[in-house]
């Protein structure tokens, strides 16, 4: 299977000292603003295929820059697409200055070809590359220019936030341990973590090492742009850090589509760049945890998942193997030095010792559900524990939330640590606003116990909205808490819920008004109460609805609903009248619109589609918001309709139903294989708060979005759950 790799880079246009990919580029036909500036600060690269619907949001979001428009010459570069794109990017050169239509003349099938005719034509001191279905913060441009005018240094990177069906999370973070920013450092101290995101999202080139070096995209569908950033990083070596978001990801449902292209020109492609960089770039740490971090992702792509293209089986692990010591025969250094997880070495150590079949047995092992694999604490640390001998235990880091202690200056957290590295600190992150966070450090208090703690001025300053707790370690690693006792909101990865919008920390004594949402007596379900809070002579908190109703503190976290402070002008009757409602499943009877962050374009939910209401959050104007199997959509009572009549769902992946809500191996029943139906009568909930879909007979299954669906929708198990039930998009006024 050996071959020429020199001869292979030169035909991928890998090397930087021959001009072939400017010749291999088709022509263009360009259209462009009336009024063009010669000499912008920054120029934004947009390779375009078919990104219709996402198209507004991007150009809003660059046309807005506080940099001013004036100052940023927008390339687009469109690969022949066959939808509407060039009809909505004409309003924007026809009103705004320096926007440039690239029209090619021939289609180059993938984003490389698109992005090099970018470099040919770009002006400015700094690019960017943006993907057509990604957008920037409103400032983001402007935090990135000032960073590289001010430092000097080669390329600059900003936090990047996730965009899901509207939800929004954090998807790379600075990497730093200061508050804000960072200049001149250099790429020896990046930690490992660092390599986790490198492709065009969140970061600006300095133009200028770009063109010096000759540096381009090589002509490969994958792994062209993380080749091109690491080059530019090795080029530039120091780089500057903000922690300010400057970039928002899509990945809604129907932009993923990942495992169908994970075949062996997958593989290929992120072979050769891994090889081409081992063979052009010195032995650094910085070179080895960038292959490793590759590596990993390698190994999960083609040895632990069943769904890809490319299959998993004897043969397939043999032939990875095989490509493996093809691409990459002579690694001088040991990756497990740097791998992240211990599953990581278990393959590698496989693969090294051709242990083919063990391999096999090893990864149908782990990809059972936790609840199927035995859990045990071994020498201060938890493993799932294989019951075949000859098969390796698996470390599962593991943080628990044990105590919530609160008085008049401090608040403080305990939770017990079960991970093999010290932690550093404890950031406080709010997704919806990312911008925001607090940091305080982990004490130790025992063996396992640590305690993050703030001051009530602290508390105060921060904004409101779910803060989920992150547990960093020195090497900016980090994990969240995981609920365990200080469970407080029912939801993925979420450690304290809403009350008045931070941390669930409330004063003892509270006559507020609550909607009782769920897992309650029918009787309150979708009215405001009351509920008065005391301690007992324990020190335990009582909590008490009215008629003498006492409820848990468990309920009382996860059942009611506190609004914030802007709703206590409204009296008893007028939020009931304006504000009732509960958890259940739901048939719009008219359009609802999805709220999304920064968005520019309106999502509406059709009339008649089916979902389930499952918790109540606020933005951060403070407007209520349903959380729904299909996103969260701004609160409107007048568009649900409950659904009291039994409804047919489709398995969207295999499930099994149990005989209780809570799930577990022993009340295990049948099993749904992926796109059989059946039918739930009513939406519930576990003792632990998650939502499940009671079925027909008595049993439950899960009502996770990425695992059932309702057919009424026009769901099926190969059509994703959110865009059958879409109005076309609108342009928000």
């Amino acid at each position: 299977m050996k071959n020429d790799k020199k001869l292979e880079y030169e035909q991928f246009h890998y090397p930087l000292d021959e001009m072939s990919w400017k010749t291999a580029l088709p022509t263009v036909t360009k259209t462009s603003s009336e009024k063009i500036t010669e000499n912008p600060k920054v120029s934004v690269i947009i390779a375009n295929y078919n990104n219709g619907p996402y198209l507004e949001r991007m150009m809003n979001s660059l046309v807005h820059q506080t940099l001013g428009i004036e100052n940023i010459q927008v390339l687009f570069v469109d690969d022949r697409s066959t939808d509407n794109s060039l009809e909505l990017i004409k309003p924007y050169f026809q009103s705004y200055p320096n926007i440039e239509i690239y029209l090619l003349d021939k289609n180059t099938g993938g984003a490389h070809g698109p992005r090099n005719v970018g470099l040919l034509h770009a002006r400015g001191d700094y690019l960017v590359i943006l993907d057509a279905d990604d957008w920037y913060a409103a400032d983001g441009l402007e935090n990135l220019y000032r960073l590289l005018e001010k430092s000097g240094d080669g390329i600059a990177f900003g936090g990047v936030a996730r965009s899901k069906n509207g939800q929004l999370d954090l998807l790379s973070r600075a990497y730093i341990d200061v508050d804000n920013e960072i200049s001149n450092r250099p790429i020896s101290d990046l930690p490992y973590d660092f390599y986790n995101w490198l492709g065009p999202q969140g970061n600006m080139v300095r133009h200028s090492l770009v063109k010096e070096n000759n540096l381009h995209f090589i002509d490969q569908r994958v792994a062209d742009d993380v080749t091109f950033f690491y080059q530019a990083l090795q080029l530039s070596q120091t780089i500057s850090q903000t922690q300010k978001i400057t970039t928002y990801v899509n990945r809604d449902d129907d932009n993923i589509s990942l495992s169908k292209n994970i075949n062996e020109t997958f593989l290929l492609g992120w072979l050769r760049s891994l090889s081409y960089m081992l063979t052009n770039y010195p032995n650094t740490e910085s070179l080895q945890k960038f292959i490793t971090r590759r590596l990993e992702w390698l190994l999960v792509d083609f040895t632990l998942r069943w769904d890809t293209k490319y299959g998993l089986s004897l043969a397939s692990l043999r032939h990875f193997r095989e490509l493996l010591t093809d691409y990459l025969p002579d690694l001088t250094f040991n990756p497990e030095k740097y791998f992240s997880l211990d599953i990581y070495s278990y393959i590698w150590q496989f693969l090294q010792a051709k242990e083919d079949e063990k391999l096999l047995k090893f990864v149908a092992w782990h990809s059972l559900p936790s609840i199927d694999k035995q859990l045990k604490k071994i020498d201060k640390l938890y493993y799932f524990v294989p019951e075949d001998k000859n098969l390796p235990s698996v470390n599962l880091p593991l943080i628990k939330g044990k105590k919530l202690l609160i008085d008049e200056k401090k608040i403080k957290i305990h939770f017990d640590y079960y991970i093999a590295e010290e932690p550093d600190y404890v950031e406080f992150r709010n997704d919806s606003a990312l911008d925001t966070s607090l940091r305080k450090k982990a004490h130790k208090l025992s063996e396992v116990s640590y305690e993050a703690q703030m001051t009530r001025a602290e508390y105060e300053q921060l904004k409101a909205g779910d803060y989920k707790l992150h547990v960093v370690l020195e090497n900016q690693t980090e994990y969240l808490i995981a609920i365990d006792q200080l469970q407080t909101y029912c939801g993925a990865d979420t450690l304290l819920s809403d009350r008045e919008g931070v941390l669930a920390l409330h004063k003892i004594v509270d006559t507020r008004l609550y909607l009782a949402f769920k897992a309650l007596d029918p009787t309150y379900l979708g009215q405001f109460t009351q509920v008065v809070s005391t301690l007992d002579d324990d020190g335990n908190f009582v909590f008490e609805l009215p008629h003498d109703e006492k409820i848990s503190r468990e309920e009382y976290n996860n059942s009611l609903i506190a609004f914030p402070q802007t709703y206590d002008s409204l009296s008893e009757s007028e939020l009931s009248q304006k504000y009732s409602c509960q958890a259940g499943i739901y048939r719009l009877v008219k359009e609802m619109i999805l709220h999304q962050e920064n968005e520019t374009t309106e999502l509406t939910l059709k009339v008649g589609t089916v979902l389930t209401v499952t918790h109540v959050r606020f933005d951060a104007n403070d407007e209520m918001l349903l959380v729904t199997s299909l996103g969260q959509v701004k609160f409107d009572a007048s568009a649900l309709e409950a659904i009291t009549e039994p409804v047919e769902v489709v398995a969207l992946k295999n499930i099994y139903s149990y005989s209780e809500a809570n799930f577990s191996k022993e009340v295990k029943k049948k099993h749904y294989l992926q796109g059989m139906t059946l039918k739930v009568s009513k939406l519930d909930f576990s003792k632990s708060y998650r939502p499940r879909f009671a079925t027909e007979n008595g049993n439950y299954i899960t009502e996770n979005p990425n695992f059932v669906a309702f057919t009424a929708n026009g769901n099926t198990a190969s059509k994703p759950p959110l865009w059958q039930v879409l109005v076309p998009n609108r342009r928000l006024k």
